[in-house]
């Protein structure tokens, strides 16, 4: 017997939802759960909100679209996650709001989104902008004033850089977090802030779940904000070194190193987010404005088919993934592929020599053999932690993330796994 009787009424949670093309999205901030459906199939599912029996709802879904849609594993599916139940027997209490991911660290849900655009309004972008341009053209007329990975190599008191430079990038990366979390609030919409990692490297996340609700024009700003901010600070940084490089003040060598330190990492912070092959800022303004929003899953089941095709195994389907989708997927999945690579690459030729320029400054002390500048004990001991809680730590969330993803496709191993 179904679930759902078409002579009955289906219970409908309260729900929003946002018309976008051929896709609706409909949400329930209240437990930050969001799902993508046929457009089509919202008007299904505001009937059923109505209060008209299923059967009704059929009728006029096929009186407007001229089809019989398939109602039971729809059903299924929004009861799954939340959005309906079958009617019939005493009302389900209120569901107690979802507990936040793990690593939360705050939000700003009390900011009110006047106040948030306000923060993001024109006269702060253009002087953004301003800033931005005047750094450009200082560094094009004095390059020299602009780091390279040789930035992170301290020869001399190497434990009091290290934890100055991560301590000021670290208020930097918040700041970058912050405004997407002001740009949500921009938006009407929530987010928090909670820990995660891209492939193996930790991130800081925001959890903005919700700005796929808010019309297309307006999710740029929530998504771009973060890369504002830290072009901002790269520019500022560029200019204050700058005004040492010509002379027109004179930083002490410590505050030179240390200025020119944490601009190679907003650099290398920039850098991260035009990896669109992950889940980065640019990869959601891609998806925004390319209007697929499972493209990483929709590529991830067209890469696995590729494979799958040549092992002669069955197909992940993908019969939900339209022809205009389709293409971008195909073309995604080149980028993908080489940004895979491209990331590798750089972990072998950036990230491994300078673990291996210390490694080395770390056997000469331990032989006894002479080093240049200073390296001493508690030198060795701030690596250690670094290396371990750092990078260890990347690479240990980054091989827990892959082994979830490989045993929801075993649970799954014919669908696609929508992100």
């Amino acid at each position: 017997m179904s679930r759902f009787p078409f002579d009955a009424p289906v219970t409908v949670h309260p729900f929003t939802a946002r018309r976008d093309g051929d896709e609706a999205v409909v949400g329930d901030a209240r437990h930050q759960t969001f799902l993508a459906i046929p457009v089509d199939a919202l008007d299904l599912l505001e009937w059923l909100a109505a209060g008209v029996t299923l059967g009704e709802a059929v009728r006029r879904y096929e009186e407007r679209h001229g089809d019989t849609p398939e109602v039971e594993p729809f059903l299924d599916t929004l009861a799954g996650e939340g959005f309906v139940a079958p009617a019939g027997g005493a009302p389900a209490p209120p569901q107690p709001p979802s507990p936040p991911p793990p690593g939360r660290v705050w939000n700003l849900d009390r900011l009110s989104p006047a106040t948030a655009r306000r923060l993001l309004g024109v006269p702060v972008l253009a002087g953004c902008g301003a800033l931005v341009v005047v750094a450009v053209v200082l560094a094009a007329g004095e390059p020299t004033v602009l780091p390279g990975p040789s930035s992170l190599a301290f020869e001399t008191n190497f434990s009091a850089y290290l934890w100055t430079v991560m301590a000021i990038a670290a208020v930097g990366l918040f700041g970058h977090e912050l405004a997407h979390v002001v740009g949500a609030r921009a938006a009407g919409v929530q987010a928090r802030i909670r820990v995660g990692n891209q492939m193996y490297a930790i991130v800081v996340q925001t959890e903005m779940s919700g700005i796929w609700l808010v019309p297309r024009r307006q999710r740029y700003l929530a998504l771009l904000a973060g890369m504002i901010v830290d072009l901002t600070g790269a520019a500022v940084l560029v200019i204050l070194l700058w005004l040492d490089r010509v002379g027109l003040v004179g930083y002490p060598e410590p505050v030179r190193i240390v200025l020119s330190a944490v601009l190679f990492t907003h650099f290398i912070r920039l850098l991260w987010q035009t990896f669109v092959f992950l889940r980065t800022d640019l990869y959601y303004v891609a998806v925004t404005a390319l209007g697929t929003r499972s493209l990483m899953a929709d590529t991830d089941a067209y890469l696995r088919n590729v494979v799958r095709r040549v092992l002669r195994r069955r197909l992940v389907d993908t019969s939900g993934v339209g022809p205009r989708e389709m293409r971008a997927v195909r073309l995604f999945s080149v980028v993908w592929l080489a940004g895979r690579i491209l990331a590798l690459v750089v972990l072998v030729t950036a990230t491994v020599p300078l673990l291996v320029y210390y490694a080395g400054r770390v056997l000469s002390l331990v032989r006894g053999e002479p080093v240049t500048g200073t390296f001493t004990w508690v030198d060795v001991l701030s690596i250690a932690a670094f290396v371990f809680v750092v990078e260890g730590g990347g690479v240990v969330m980054w091989v827990r993330s892959l082994l979830r993803a490989r045993r929801a496709r075993r649970q799954a191993p014919d669908r696609v796994l929508v992100e």
